[in-house]
């Protein structure tokens, strides 16, 4: 048997902690896979694989300190410190960014309502761990001014080792699928745009539709695993409620947001698989939650279910824009995937006749005027006409930022295109022109 090899392995802990919004998780385990073939240790292989494919988020104590890669200036060169964690957009001019100083400070939230060339200091909640003074954290889109901050629970590299802690699966999701009790505890809000905070809520009396502006979110954010329902926040009061009319046709994952990039206030979209075949399925909503429309993808591969759960591979990727157009990419075995579109706000389910794609870990992001973008090992390719996809740049943004592993651009609020890495932050109002920001 091989020695454990931990070279490496507080990097991807950290990158682990680190879920800027909902739609990374896929790139995350592409991430995963690129690293694994150079990996020497099977051992350690899983431990990774465990840490980044989970939704739920850990930050990791103990271990050896990585040098860190290449910094900008602005950098320590002998730690990589500071570092941004999280960065996020709710309008055209709104952005908040989550800054570490060093590996033991707290998160610092900024707030700049100037497209990021100015930044002015926001409050943070307290945190919710007493063993862990300095917790990572993560923040989230939910509305203009509306905000999730969430905490990360600490654990050491010893709770991590399959060995001792059988609880952790290479999906890392707990046996039956639950969320740890306290998820609420750690998860707080603000409509304010970070100048107050309070304590998530979830209300029992469902809401007729999602407010204007806002996103639902999936049942393990809140912490209500069961039954697995779309919650939506209060934009006046930051508190949670179920959405009264659930997506019909349809068996939704405690992760689906995972699955999509859609600006705030756009229509909705919700990936899943049929309920009698397990074919890949997505239901539409465009009044906000009152009705819905699904679509099957008989096409598609059925999804393997193992103790009630469902691969992520075998769900449909969404990247949409603020109106009607989507896309949709539909596993055909292991490493492809097949395109579709709709223009009328998913009554309607096309196949771009230029083929499949192969190893595109997310769903891409939809341009000002409809193209699609995904990122792939071949790089960002775009399909501009329903045709084939063709290989892209992003004029103005470092080529690094672009490279498999990085965060993909995401379309978080209309008129509003992000991309940002450990110390630079690069924004687009169309999809296509890029600049960078001045980091917090």
């Amino acid at each position: 048997m091989h020695e454990p090899h931990f070279d490496g392995l507080r990097t991807y802990a950290d990158d682990a902690a680190r879920q800027p919004d909902f739609a990374v998780i896929r790139q995350r385990a592409a991430r995963v896979r690129r690293h694994r073939r150079r990996a020497t240790a099977s051992s350690v292989a899983v431990v990774i694989a465990a840490l980044v494919a989970t939704s739920l988020g850990y930050a990791v104590t103990g271990g050896p300190q990585i040098a860190a890669p290449t910094p900008s200036p602005s950098v320590d060169p002998d730690t990589g410190w500071p570092r941004v964690t999280s960065v996020v957009a709710t309008g055209p001019a709104d952005l908040y960014a989550v800054v570490e100083r060093c590996r033991d400070c707290g998160p610092e939230l900024y707030a700049s309502d100037d497209a990021g060339a100015t930044w002015l200091r926001r409050s943070v909640p307290p945190t919710a761990d007493s063993a862990a003074p300095s917790p990572s954290a993560v923040i989230v889109p939910l509305g203009r001014g509306v905000l999730a901050w969430q905490q990360l629970r600490v654990v050491s590299l010893k709770e991590l080792e399959p060995s001792r802690s059988p609880q952790v699966s290479p999906s890392a999701e707990p046996a039956d699928g639950a969320p740890s009790p306290s998820a609420t505890d750690r998860l707080w809000t603000t409509v304010d745009e970070g100048r107050t905070w309070r304590r998530a809520v979830v209300e029992p009396e469902p809401v007729a539709t999602v407010p204007a502006g806002t996103r639902p979110v999936d049942c393990r954010f809140v912490g209500q695993p069961s039954p697995c329902q779309l919650y939506t926040v209060n934009p006046a009061s930051g508190r949670f409620a179920p959405l009264a009319h659930q997506p019909t046709g349809i068996t939704v994952q405690d992760w689906w947001t995972g699955q999509t990039n859609i600006p705030l206030g756009a229509h909705l979209w919700v990936p899943g698989v049929d309920p009698v075949t397990n074919k890949p399925a997505i239901a539409a909503s465009s009044d906000r939650g009152r009705t819905w429309r699904t679509h099957v993808f008989t096409a598609g591969v059925p999804a393997t279910v193992n103790h009630g759960r469902i691969a992520g591979m075998y769900l449909p990727t969404v990247a949409a824009d603020a109106g009607g157009t989507a896309y949709a990419l539909i596993r055909r075995d292991d490493n492809v995937q097949d395109p579709y579109r709709t223009t009328d706000g998913g009554t309607t389910w096309l196949p771009l006749p230029g083929g499949a794609v192969a190893d595109v870990p997310g769903p891409g992001f939809v341009t000002a005027d409809g193209a699609h973008v995904l990122l792939s090992d071949q790089g960002l390719r775009v399909n501009r006409d329903g045709s084939r996809y063709q290989p892209m740049r992003l004029p103005g943004c470092p080529a690094e930022l672009t490279q498999l592993g990085a965060i993909t651009p995401s379309h978080q609020a209309a008129g509003r295109y992000l991309i940002f890495s450990d110390q630079r932050i690069c924004l687009s109002d169309d999809g296509w022109t890029w600049r960078t920001v001045t980091v917090p």
